[in-house]
């Protein structure tokens, strides 16, 4: 018996303790709230988190955000109707993306300051196709232009639907989205700074070794001159008095059609980031 009684004994030390259930951690939702700032309203998670920004100049942002500003993946709807979808740093366009623009061109590869600047797949409106290194959305002479993409061996990407709530499209065609059936056009469609700006624009030797950054607007009137022409800011006044010159003797574009009708169209949020020539 006593033999027994210290088997059950000892049995019993040796069951392990049952652990008690441990309590599964529940982390708090993100806020959600509404913010009217001076740029825009913004709706979603804060301070970080998934939202979307009523943008007053730069359109529609849905995504990841940081503190109301655009960072990480997103897209971006502008009121000409291109679409951006790629990453975002400090709310423009930084990192892989895809722009599809209101033209027809299609722009896949690397963003730096909001524009194609690095390697990039560059896709024409006619079919074209060049591949190799690209500067505030157009070509440079590093790289090679074919003459479709079945020559290059690419696919061009098809633009997705901009997916917009009644609330989405009622603030973009506040902005003009939607005002146009097909948007003006400069020579291929691709990037009017590549195809004109770029050739045409005459470095003093003062501005040689200088850097500047300029903000533009303009507007192609119904019959393809270009009017209206304002700075917004300028880092260097000889670069935005160089840039007006420019932009004076630009020659006709293709204006935006209406219902079968040349409409006239202002380019809002136009951006230049100029560097040394040497």
């Amino acid at each position: 018996m006593s033999l027994l009684i210290i088997l059950l004994v000892c049995t019993v030390l040796a069951t392990p303790a049952q652990a008690a259930p441990l309590q599964e951690e529940v982390q708090p939702a993100p806020a959600q709230d509404t913010l009217r700032l001076d740029w825009g309203t913004y709706m979603g998670e804060l301070p970080d988190g998934q939202g979307k920004m009523y943008h007053k100049e730069r359109g529609l942002f849905v995504g990841t955000f940081h503190r109301t500003v655009a960072a990480g993946r997103g897209k971006n709807i502008r009121a000409d109707g291109s679409i951006y979808i790629g990453n975002f740093v400090r709310g423009v366009y930084q990192g892989y993306g895809r722009l599809f623009m209101s033209t027809g061109a299609v722009i896949c590869g690397e963003f730096s300051g909001g524009k194609a600047n690095g390697r990039d797949t560059l896709y024409y409106p006619d079919g074209k196709v060049f591949i190799g290194i690209m500067q505030n959305n157009g070509p440079t002479k590093q790289g090679k232009t074919y003459r479709s993409a079945d020559a290059a061996q690419v696919t061009k990407p098809v633009k997705p639907a901009p997916e917009l709530t009644p609330d989405d499209e009622a603030f973009l065609k506040a902005l003009g989205y939607g005002t146009f059936d097909t948007p003006p056009v400069f020579g291929t469609g691709a990037s009017f700074y590549q195809a004109y700006i770029y050739p045409h624009f005459q470095y003093t030797e003062y501005m040689a070794d200088k850097q500047a950054i300029v903000e533009y607007e303009f507007t192609v009137g119904e019959d393809g001159k270009l009017r209206d022409i304002n700075i917004v800011s300028s880092t260097d006044e000889a670069f935005s008095k160089e840039l007006v010159r420019v932009l004076k003797r630009c020659p006709k574009w293709t204006p935006a059609m209406k219902d079968g009708k040349p409409v006239p169209y202002t380019f809002r949020n136009q951006g230049i980031r100029f560097t040394p020539t040497y």
